[in-house]
């Protein structure tokens, strides 16, 4: 008899929770009424809190005839859902629900399954253009600054304000972690941490609706549309906030797919150009170091604690990119 896999035996439990979702989407009322048969059923990604799944659904008309849809699954299982449900009408009704910068339309939401139906966003992400030169595709992060200035210009939505301490509790949670790791660089990642604080404490903007983890893959797109999928981290806080999490994000993306972290910033230059074209908010552009700053020290979390990549040699250039983050706070410009 083989020896438990605790890996395995948990990814076994993530595929059966969201297998269990499966058997039926929840009552579709945002579509016309009319009956509603499954044809297929597949798992999108398996987890133990946010589970997503696919169904291929059928709807049937008076007239006899019947238009094929496809149907996302989230569910909730750790809360949030409704909120997630209600937030996506209200940004539907006030300015993403036509023309080329939208949301994913919400179909219905059951409560006793904490499970939203919603809209399949097109397959392409923004992260998946990093593939090819990040140059010639430039013009698509330009489309999604588009679409962060508008969302940036929404009121009279209901999500949480971000808690005043959450950045400092968050840099020291991942300052221990990456202390632990790198012992060597301990006092360096201490005082990168503390200098961030400092500089996140003296940020510019104002608090807006942001999206909370507003990146490339929760970016699609095709040529008609841009879709921007996952606002689970949805809050009242800094814009510079959603435009440095943006820039660190793909910075970073470039450079695990191109080796440097020069790759992306073509993408970086557009993107905050046709943000402040869309009517952005220019105290947050000048506050965008910090949080590019910040959002570097979340990155190496996650790539060496959360989920440790094989390959750590981009760490010293990594560190000095925060550094360089933070160096460029005092000038107001943007890294």
């Amino acid at each position: 008899m083989s020896a438990p896999n605790p890996d395995t035996d948990a990814r076994a439990l993530r595929q059966a929770i969201a297998e269990a979702l499966l058997t039926s989407p929840p009552p579709l009322d945002a579509l016309p009424p009319g009956r509603a048969q499954v044809l297929t059923r597949s798992v999108v990604h398996a987890s133990r809190s946010r589970p997503v799944v696919r169904w291929t659904v059928a709807l049937g008309s008076g007239s006899g005839t019947s238009t094929l849809l496809a149907v996302i699954g989230k569910a909730y299982l750790a809360g949030g859902g409704e909120q997630a449900w209600r937030l996506l009408r209200s940004l539907r009704e006030v300015c993403f629900d036509d023309g080329d910068l939208r949301v994913p339309a919400p179909y219905g939401y059951d409560p006793s399954r904490q499970l939203l139906a919603q809209e399949e966003a097109p397959s392409t992400t923004l992260h998946s253009l990093l593939d090819g030169d990040p140059r010639s595709a430039a013009p698509e992060a330009g489309r999604a600054g588009r679409w962060l200035a508008r969302l940036h210009h929404v009121r009279g939505v209901h999500v949480p304000d971000l808690a005043a301490d959450f950045e400092r509790l968050k840099l020291a949670e991942y300052a221990e972690a990456l202390a632990g790791l790198l012992p060597q660089v301990a006092a360096r990642v201490a005082e990168l941490t503390a200098a961030t604080v400092e500089e996140l404490a003296r940020a510019d903007g104002s608090r807006v609706l942001t999206h909370g983890d507003f990146q490339p893959k929760n970016i699609h797109l095709d040529r008609k549309r841009l879709v921007v999928i996952d606002f689970d981290r949805a809050a009242w806080a800094p814009a510079a906030r959603d435009l440095g999490h943006f820039i660190g994000q793909t910075l970073t993306m470039g450079a695990s797919r191109h080796g440097n972290l020069a790759a992306a910033v073509p993408w970086v230059d557009t993107f905050l150009e046709n943000y402040l074209a869309a009517g952005g908010d220019e105290g947050a552009v000048r506050s965008v170091p910090a949080y590019v700053a910040r959002t570097f020290a979340e990155v190496l979390f996650y790539r060496l604690v959360v989920r440790p990549v094989k390959d750590s040699s981009f760490v010293p250039d990594w560190l000095d990119a925060w550094e360089e983050a933070l160096s460029a706070t005092a000038g107001g410009r943007s890294p």
